[in-house]
């Protein structure tokens, strides 16, 4: 019988090696050799525990603010579609659990509190109560109408807090990261838009009709599709509006035919749907035969739940196992801002403590800093973009049932990084232009 454990000094032996041996115990026959497994046993539980004790007279806390401005439920959005109550809080929850694990042992801790509510009237209110005075870093969930309203003021009540956008993927606030610590951890619409464009020419499809719903979202993802349109010389035979009102589920087979009708063939349809109002009715309805791509049919997102790759398995597997739901993009955008923290935190620590500092002092200038990269599950080190404060990520193309690539895509390639072939690398930052 053997214990298999870390040959390394006894302070840095972790629970795993406890449980292995705790394990072994119950196939032990000879009592003498019991009675020395259950005194290693004793020795390697006061080790751990000792050292834990050091690790927790020193230990750094990281307070996480997660903010959310509810948004109310448009009608005629079916209810299998609406976004989840714990829409992104449910992925930073997660991740907290994870950074946790490894913070025991390097003497930070991560928290996590959060606020929602309808107006920044309400979100300013909540701030001013003290428990929330202390927060280090904050992951916001905010719709364009209030994102910069937003923005304002956490820079009033939390000027040295860094901010993270997990849910708003319009490219305008790209350019709001000037001079303020704002992060976007959600893929861009240029870099969605950019990862079907590629996807389009290497299936050699060109003529594209494009569909939009009256969304502020929807304006931008087209603005952005019409962008890689013209970046990858695809042509748009035409441009059409939903408008209509009502319940699609009803009608949806002789109404959709008919708005797809268009005087040129196309080869595709491009959707932006934001709310799901028409674009679910889409896919095998269209006047011709052809894929439907966007918010329907293959979406190009930042997360999917069949992406599978690179350990991503255990993680939806813990996911829907915890919350009973598939993790979305917003999900992960969360979950990877709290792991940028805690990476940042490690790759910091030891000259923060050098220099006695405190790890949440140092957190905005590590997290920022060039060659700052992080291990997410997408196969490859992700980092932030300096320009636009947007974190370089893998496109994932997928439908409902199926993975079918991850952008960028082969032979697109940039002479800084292949992840820059995805989205804006521009600012009005004259200072971060590249």
């Amino acid at each position: 019988m053997t214990v298999h454990c870390s040959s390394t000094l006894l302070r840095a032996i972790n629970f795993v090696c406890l449980k292995s041996a705790v394990a072994s115990l119950g196939g032990v026959k000879h009592g003498l050799m019991k009675t020395l497994l259950l005194s290693t046993f004793a020795l390697l539980t006061l080790s751990t525990y000792t050292y834990a004790q050091e690790i927790r007279s020193d230990i750094d806390t990281i307070s996480i603010l997660h903010i959310q401005l509810l948004q109310p439920s448009t009608p005629g959005t079916p209810s299998y579609l609406k976004r989840p109550a714990n829409n992104s809080v449910a992925g930073a929850t997660i991740a907290i659990e994870d950074a946790n694990i490894t913070g025991k042992f390097l003497g930070y801790q991560l928290s996590m509190q959060s606020l929602s509510a309808p107006t920044i009237t309400e979100i300013k209110t909540q701030l001013n109560e003290p428990n929330y005075h202390n927060a280090n870093a904050i992951l916001l969930d905010a719709p364009s109408s209030d994102f910069q309203a937003a923005i304002s003021v956490l820079q009033q009540h939390l000027p040295e807090a860094v901010i993270f956008n997990v849910a708003n993927s319009d490219d305008a606030l790209r350019t709001l990261s000037c001079g303020i610590p704002l992060v976007h951890s959600i893929p861009s619409y240029q870099m969605k838009a950019d990862a079907l464009a590629q996807w389009f020419r290497v299936k050699r499809i060109k003529e594209i009709l494009a569909l939009h719903g009256k969304h502020h979202n929807d304006m931008a993802f087209l603005s952005a599709f019409k962008q890689s349109a013209k970046k990858f010389k695809l042509e748009l035979v035409d441009v059409k509006q939903w408008s209509d009102s009502f319940d699609l589920r009803r009608a949806a087979f002789s109404e959709i035919p008919q708005f797809t009708r268009t005087k040129t063939r196309y080869d595709a349809v491009f959707t932006a749907d934001f709310d799901a109002q028409f674009a679910y009715a889409l896919p095998f309805n269209t006047y011709y035969q052809v894929p439907v791509v966007g918010d329907a049919g293959l979406k190009s997102l930042g997360w999917h739940a069949t992406h599978e790759q690179w350990g991503a398995r255990q993680l939806q597997n813990r996911f829907t196992e915890t919350f009973n739901r598939p993790m979305n993009e917003v999900d992960f955008a969360a979950y990877l801002s709290v792991i940028s923290i805690a990476t940042a935190i490690q790759q910091m620590t030891s000259e923060a403590r050098a220099s006695n500092t405190k790890a949440s002092q140092s957190l905005p200038h590590t997290l920022l800093s060039d060659g700052f990269t992080v291990a997410a599950y997408r196969g490859r080190p992700l980092s932030i973009r300096p320009s636009t404060k947007q974190i370089r990520q893998p496109i994932t193309l997928a439908h409902e049932d199926a993975l079918v690539t991850h952008a960028p895509l082969e032979g697109f390639l940039h002479q800084i990084d292949e992840l820059d072939t995805l989205g804006n690398i521009n600012t009005t930052c004259a200072k971060h232009n590249n």
